[in-house]
């Protein structure tokens, strides 16, 4: 028994069509999931900083995103976790060495020395929860002119495709309109 099949322009675009449709309403829910997700998160008072020296390598590598939680306290942080500080206008993220009368003594796992000055309630952020490596390479490009204007194409083009009534579900249900 032979089968034969017959290809037309038409079905092959059409297929083409509605895989591109597929993974653009997969792109809008990613995008939908990533906003709420980054929402709940400022909420929460947890946010993303990227990483941008090599002080904290290889724990945490450079363009690392640290989430940090700002509402712990500093009172509950213990020897060895990891820690966001102001050091000047620059936010340091390094791991805590030792505890001296309320100071936390500072210093990246990659450096020789510790860290001048230490951290107080003055200039403490919070603890580092969650680092995702290599993230930030996409998130600094999204902080970037291109990287929003982009960002904006893409949106603007996921909900415009959404628009865009698919003929053939249109044609069905014309058909069973008919058939009642």
């Amino acid at each position: 028994m032979a089968v034969s099949f017959k290809i037309s322009g038409k079905s092959v675009l059409r297929s083409i069509w509605k895989c591109l449709k597929g993974i653009g309403s997969f792109l809008t829910s990613l995008v939908i999931l990533t906003a709420v997700i980054v929402v709940a998160l400022y909420a929460l008072k947890v946010k993303p900083y990227i990483v941008t020296s090599g002080s904290m390598e290889p724990a945490i590598p450079v363009k690392s995103v640290c989430f940090v939680n700002e509402k712990a306290p500093l009172d509950d942080i213990k020897v060895g976790e990891v820690i966001s500080f102001r050091k000047g206008e620059m936010l340091v993220t390094h791991r805590v060495m030792e505890i001296q009368d309320g100071e936390y003594v500072t210093k990246g796992d990659a450096n020789n020395t510790e860290d001048s000055g230490t951290v107080t309630e003055d200039n403490y952020v919070g603890k580092t929860i969650v680092v995702i490596p290599k993230v930030g390479v996409f998130l600094a490009f999204l902080h970037s002119r291109w990287g929003k204007i982009i960002a904006c194409a893409v949106i603007v083009l996921l909900i415009a495709v959404s628009f865009i009534p698919d003929k053939k579900k249109d044609e069905q249900e014309k058909s069973e309109e008919r058939r009642i």
